[in-house]
């Protein structure tokens, strides 16, 4: 169940049916995306309402930058539809409509983040300052993007390019006070004769954040929390990305190049059993201990785009290289090897990627869209402890999808796809020791796999613009889902999410059927959207809580990878009101409610009902106030009850949240003032999204952030 009140300016609903190449050739191909509808969280005086059939929507800097959470994710929340699964502040994981983990793709200039999305725990390794153009996709997608795609997908597009013979930048400075973060990044770009480079920098550092709380109840064991600090919950990044390109009449050519780093600890009681002495306050709050997690992702896109005779060629190539490694003490577990010393886990992901989009206009009322895409993965394992074997992954994957305006006011789509992949990984023997240490018996925890796939998708869809106010949008898609290596072969402790995870290597495919409908209003000073939507799966795989411990020790519960068939449902609604030139308030409603059909009870980990209201004022603007607003938002989040059995359950909160923002000019130069106070009240909740609600420990407290953006 989810519900949700947001307030901020006008919503704009941006959409063109004919392409325009100069713009496409200035701002990149996303302008020529299939989906043409845009709703863009900004000021807005006019807009152009020709819709397309997916609920779509896009989000510029301003947006991002004056909703900015704890991570890129979290920047996202505000939306309906989204929310985030947590470890921490510093790590979150996008859900759309309650699907998660490899059912939500996030694609960073055309090529799909790998990353070990399928634990809750990694985060997604995004630079959250060098992202300036969002478009977040909800419903089936499938049949343009493939496996994975079953939920949603999230777009991230590079900004818009400077103006030729220019060169210009911005630097940012934030901080946070309740885990005492200190981040700054620095952006320069130029271009000259539209051959441009742009280059950005980040570093952030915080300490352990601070709860409204002195003690937690874990197992029925009362532990402190001194000063109120999640011990070892610090972390740093440094990350950077080149962006260089060359823009012509025959369209455009640019290669990025980024590199995220990230070092994080772990609250303590998260590997293992909490326990009071390593509870105990070293006077450190920056000091990352064991255990903790170091995160690398090196990334090479080239994105080309070709436009002749009114029709589009796009080829997109990626590498990828993910390194993750967590660290504990490895005398749990009952291992004997020491030769990696505190390295329990190292995963090693690199990913070659090549997408290939034909665009063929017909005149102005049809066009057509042919793609391939190509995937290979290789992973490598080690460290002292196991949780998915090695693997290799090969995936192909043919669509084409079709768009027709028989009138000015219908628009109807439709697309089929046929995607091949194929899945090879080793067998995996732990060695056992008795309590000396002494050699016992090699214990075969993952088999060999050695799995072909073959799996066809489809959609339909219709967008009906009637009574000049109102519009209709439908769509009826398949969509697939290969079950990734940790679903079928992990087999042993997940410590970041506290539990011990086992796979299942007799899993098929994930199937879903999808139905998605939009209503919408908009006259004057009001809009209106209503889109309910119905999701059923006739194999769903979701990783189940059992009603028993691990035997290894110290590894938490039991959760077995699963199949069932399974249904979602709900819906996403907005109020949008203008009561005059200074006030705006939006009010937006979100719900999901699913079903195990087969154990007849809910599924794990689902986003309970929420609501948010936001009310933002512009008393007045001048020169040197411009863009002057202040919001007040508050949030509330029901008791979230429906849990799968052995599932902990969740209370209800209201939080209350504070807003500043200007604009100052200074000749050619300004300078944008931001400044937040998250739960105001310093209320102490429960998220029922949070990997560290199964220890019984409080959310962030009271949060005050200042940003300042100097762009010269």
């Amino acid at each position: 169940m989810y519900f949700r009140i947001t307030i901020c300016k006008s919503v704009l609903f941006l959409s063109v049916f004919q392409y325009d190449v100069t713009l496409a050739q200035s701002q990149g191909k996303d302008s020529l995306n299939i989906f043409q509808e845009i709703v863009v969280k900004a000021p807005a005086k006019s807009e152009q309402d020709i819709g397309k059939t997916l609920n779509y929507e896009v989000l510029n800097a301003e947006y991002l930058t004056r909703n900015q959470g704890n991570t890129f994710v979290n920047s996202l929340e505000r939306l309906p539809g989204i929310s985030a699964i947590n470890v921490g502040v510093g790590i979150s994981k996008p859900v759309i409509r309650g699907l998660s983990l490899n059912r939500v793709m996030v694609n960073e200039y055309g090529i799909k983040q790998e990353g070990q999305q399928w634990g809750s725990d990694h985060g997604i390794e995004i630079d959250q300052y060098n992202v300036d153009r969002v478009e977040v996709v909800k419903g089936p997608v499938s049949v343009l993007y493939g496996s994975d795609g079953i939920g949603g997908v999230i777009n991230i597009y590079p900004s818009l390019l400077p103006q030729r013979n220019t060169i210009n930048g911005d630097f940012l400075m934030n901080y946070k006070s309740n885990n005492d973060l200190f981040g700054s990044s620095i952006k320069l770009q130029v271009n000259r004769n539209d051959v441009y480079a742009i280059a950005r920098c980040t570093f952030q550092d915080y300490a352990s954040y601070r709860v409204p709380a002195n003690e937690f109840t874990y197992n029925g064991y009362v532990l402190p929390i001194y000063n109120q600090r999640l011990k070892n919950t610090a972390g740093n990044e440094i990350n950077f990305s080149i962006l260089t390109g060359i823009q012509r009449k025959w369209g455009f050519s640019r290669v990025l190049f980024s590199n995220f780093n990230q070092h994080a600890g772990f609250f303590v009681g998260a590997f293992g059993v909490p326990r009071a002495y390593q509870l105990f306050d070293d006077k450190k709050p920056r000091n990352i201990d064991l255990p903790n997690q170091n995160i690398n992702h090196f990334k090479i896109v080239s994105n080309t785009f070709f436009a002749f005779n009114k029709n589009y060629l796009e080829i997109d190539l990626g590498y990828q290289s993910n390194t993750r490694e967590e660290y504990s003490r490895p005398h749990a577990h009952g291992t004997a090897d020491t030769s990696f010393g505190n390295l329990a886990l190292r995963l090693i992901l690199n990913t070659y990627t090549a997408n290939l989009k034909f665009t063929h206009l017909i005149k102005k009322k049809k066009k057509n869209i042919y793609g391939i895409n190509t995937q290979y993965q290789a992973n490598q394992k080690s460290g002292h402890e196991f949780l998915i074997p090695d693997f290799k992954t090969n995936a192909l994957g043919i669509f084409v999808f079709s768009e027709h305006k028989p009138k000015a006011h219908f628009i109807i789509s439709g697309g089929l796809r046929l995607d091949y992949a194929a899945q090879k990984s080793a067998s995996y023997f732990r060695s056992i020791y008795d309590g000396q240490l002494n050699f016992l018996k090699h214990e075969q925890v993952a088999p060999s796999l050695d799995r072909n796939y073959i799996s066809s998708s489809g959609s339909i869809g219709s967008s009906y613009l009637f009574k000049e106010f109102w519009k209709l949008k439908t769509n009826l898609g398949s969509a697939f889902r290969v079950p990734v290596i940790a679903e079928l072969a992990a087999n042993g402790v997940h410590h970041g999410t506290f539990r011990h995870e086992q796979g299942d290597s007799t899993l098929s495919p994930e199937r879903g059927y999808m139905l998605d409908v939009g209503l919408y209003y908009k006259k004057k000073k009001i809009e209106i959207d209503f889109t309910p939507f119905f999701n059923y799966f006739s194999n769903y795989i979701y990783l189940s809580p059992s009603a028993r411990f691990s035997p290894l020790p110290d590894a938490g519960q039991i959760y077995k990878y699963k199949a069932s068939t399974a249904f979602f449902g709900g819906f996403e609604s907005n109020i949008n009101y203008n009561l005059n030139q200074y006030v705006s308030n939006e009010i937006s409603i979100e719900y999901v409610w699913n079903k195990n059909l087969m154990s007849g009870l809910p599924l794990p980990f689902t986003p309970p009902f929420s609501v948010l209201n936001e009310i933002k004022i512009h008393p007045f603007q001048t020169k040197q106030l411009k863009d002057f607003s202040c919001d007040i938002i508050g949030q509330y989040f029901s008791a979230q009850r429906r849990v799968d059995r052995n599932e902990p359950t969740t209370d209800a909160y209201f939080l209350l949240h504070f807003s500043l923002s200007n604009t100052f000019c200074m000749g050619k130069t300004k300078l944008n003032f931001y400044f937040q106070i998250r739960n105001v009240a310093n209320t102490r909740y429960m998220n029922n999204m949070s990997r560290y609600r199964l220890l019984n420990l409080p959310e962030q407290g009271r949060n005050f952030q200042v940003l300042l953006k100097y762009s010269f």
